[in-house]
Formats: structure tokens, C-alpha cells, sequence
């Protein structure tokens, strides 16, 4: 009996805007594993051809080599060619407006900043010496099928995460100890549990003090100093998760709100990067330094955004290796809205 195969005409497209044959040959080897339609060039002049003929739902784009590849105004030609790309509408396959995925190296705080003030930058692959196709895959699966929540996709199968539903905000030191003696017993360097709890607590407080939000913008606990107890409504309830592969940890924290916008996210994390005066806001209740620090201290940050049903905060540390390949890795940035 002959087997035929079951064509797709529906399906994404990505354009790969790569100059190096060497990184050209390993992006392509893992993009094709999506399924996708892939279509590669070199320059900017080659992707208008391409984007003269389809239309493209994923650009995938060095932004280290194509930065450095036009000159004096090098920067803000590649920027303006972007910046055009992302108004471009998706395919019906991918609904709304085309995305943008970027590989980017090691930065300083201040270039971090001016990355942030992009109104494109939704998505950053640390680029690496060894560059990992899993995060690639991962996360061109999570647009073009708009499945966008849960740590389970960062894991290997098999990994079990330990879920909590937090209704109170006494439950965080009993999560945190949990936490920690988890990671422990999988022999994880002290520092890096000292890490990972931290950013833990971030996140869980803001999960409660600041997700809940009233239909009619009011924020109820926002205002409240962390030092009053809150008790969460059954509506207001928020889950917090976390588990190891052997090779990275990773924590969730997910409310039911989705009142959070990737350009509120962005807006922080520019303001933070940028060090300058506005860098901590002077309200009740915070300091709007949390994603700064919570940036600072994860090898990936992903931010998955529903509005109106939930946002949930992904954050990956690598333990493969020692406390100073932990501090040096390069970090990934992802917002995901579905």
C-alpha cells in the first residue's frame, strides 16, 4: 500500500535575514523543523524582493550583523527597515501584524535601553557561540499557533513542575522554602537559589498586590505596603509553578487579569536599562524597579499577555553549568500576546 503525504498549503512563512553561511546553515536546519515556509537572504534589498512577492508572517534577523552592514547610518536603516516590517499584516494563517524575531548578543545597559524603546523588539534570542535551536523552535511554535501559556513548553518531557494557587500573600514564604529546597535537593549552587527565589518573590507579590484590577481600572492592593497581609478573592487568585529539566529552572507566575501591555513591559525595562533619574518611580507600593531586577538575575524572561484573562511571567535560569556561566550568559527577552 503506497503512503501519500498530507500536503499543508496553509502555513506561515518566515523570511531568515542572515549574511553568515555558518549561521545561515544552523537557523535554517531549525526553522524548517517548525514546518514553516522559510525563505532566506542576505541583505535588506533581497528581503524587499521577497516581501514584494508573499507575504511574511515571522522575520528572523541577526540584528548584530545587519546592524553593522550599511554604513555611517548603519543602525537606524536596519531599524527603519524593521519598523516598516512590523506594520505589515500577517497571512490569515497568522492573524494580526507580521512579527519579529531578533538574535542579539551581549549588550550594554544603555544599548539594552535604546533596544527596549523599539516598538518591534518583542522577541530576543541571546545569540551565542553555541546557538541552542530549541528556543528558536519554541518560539516561533508559540506564534504562528497563538499557544502562548504554560512552562511545560521550556521543559523536557517528562519534567514535572510543583503548582501552587495563591490566594494569600502568607502562602509566599512557605512557596519560597519549598522553592529552595527543591532546587537544593537537584544540588543547585546556593547563589543561583538565592537568585531564583528572589525573583520569585518579585513576581509573586506583584501577582498579588498589583495584578487585581476592578472593571473600572481600580487596582485595590496596589497602594497597600507589602508588610499589610492580602487575602485574594477567588477571582483574584493567582498560580505559581516551577521545575527543573537538569539544565534550566524555571518558575511561572500567572494571574487572571492580562491588565499588563507589552509597551507598559518594554517602557519599564527602558526606563530601568537607562539608569538616568526616571529610573525608579516614586509611587505607593513599589518601586518600579522589579523588572529591572527580575531582568537582571534570569537567563530568559518571557511574558505571555491575554488581555482580560491573564498574564503569566516566565522566568528560565541555566544551571547547567557554574554560578559564573550563570552570570554570564547572555539573556533572551520574549512577549508573547494571544
Amino acid at each position: 500500500m503506497q503512503v501519500v503525504p498530507t500536503l499543508i498549503e496553509d502555513t506561515a512563512n518566515i523570511l531568515l535575514l542572515v549574511s553568515t553561511p555558518k549561521e545561515q546553515q544552523i537557523l535554517t536546519k531549525a526553522l524548517s523543523a517548525t514546518g514553516c515556509k522559510l525563505h532566506v537572504v542576505n541583505s535588506i534589498q533581497e528581503a524587499e524582493h521577497i516581501l514584494s512577492q508573499s507575504t511574511i508572517d515571522l522575520l528572523v534577523a541577526d540584528y548584530d550583523q545587519q546592524s553593522q552592514s550599511y554604513g555611517s547610518n548603519n543602525q537606524q536603516i536596519f531599524d527603519n527597515f524593521l519598523e516598516r516590517f512590523s506594520h505589515l499584516p500577517a497571512s490569515a494563517w497568522v492573524s494580526g501584524k507580521a512579527r519579529i524575531l531578533l538574535l542579539a548578543s551581549r549588550r550594554k545597559r544603555e544599548e539594552m535601553s535604546y533596544i527596549f524603546h523599539l516598538p518591534f523588539a518583542t522577541n530576543i534570542v541571546a545569540k551565542t557561540h553555541d546557538l541552542a535551536p530549541e528556543e528558536l523552535i519554541i518560539t516561533v511554535g508559540k506564534i504562528i499557533r497563538n499557544d502562548i501559556f504554560g512552562i511545560e513548553k521550556y521543559l523536557c518531557y517528562g519534567s514535572t513542575p510543583v503548582s501552587y494557587e495563591v490566594s494569600s500573600s502568607l502562602q509566599k514564604d512557605p512557596i519560597l522554602n519549598a522553592l529552595s529546597e527543591y532546587a537544593a535537593n537537584i544540588g543547585i549552587n546556593k547563589r543561583i537559589i538565592s537568585a531564583v527565589a528572589s525573583v520569585a518573590d518579585e513576581l509573586l507579590m506583584n501577582a498579588i498586590y498589583n495584578a487585581p484590577v476592578y472593571p473600572n481600572g481600580v487596582r485595590p492592593y496596589a497602594r497597600r505596603s507589602r508588610t499589610i497581609p492580602v487575602e485574594l478573592t477567588p477571582e483574584e487568585t493567582c498560580f505559581f509553578s516551577f521545575a527543573s529539566d537538569g539544565t534550566q529552572f524555571v518558575i511561572s507566575v500567572r494571574d487572571r487579569f492580562g491588565s499588563l501591555t507589552p509597551e507598559k513591559i518594554r517602557g519599564y525595562l527602558a526606563r530601568c536599562f537607562a539608569m538616568g533619574k526616571d529610573q525608579i518611580e516614586q509611587k505607593q507600593g513599589g518601586a518600579g524597579m522589579g523588572f529591572y531586577f527580575i531582568m537582571e538575575n534570569l537567563n530568559k524572561l518571557i511574558v505571555n499577555i491575554s488581555p482580560g484573562r491573564g498574564t503569566e511571567f516566565i522566568g528560565i535560569i541555566d544551571i547547567s553549568g557554574t554560578y559564573k556561566d550563570y552570570i554570564e550568559r547572555y539573556k533572551s527577552f520574549h512577549i508573547f500576546v494571544g
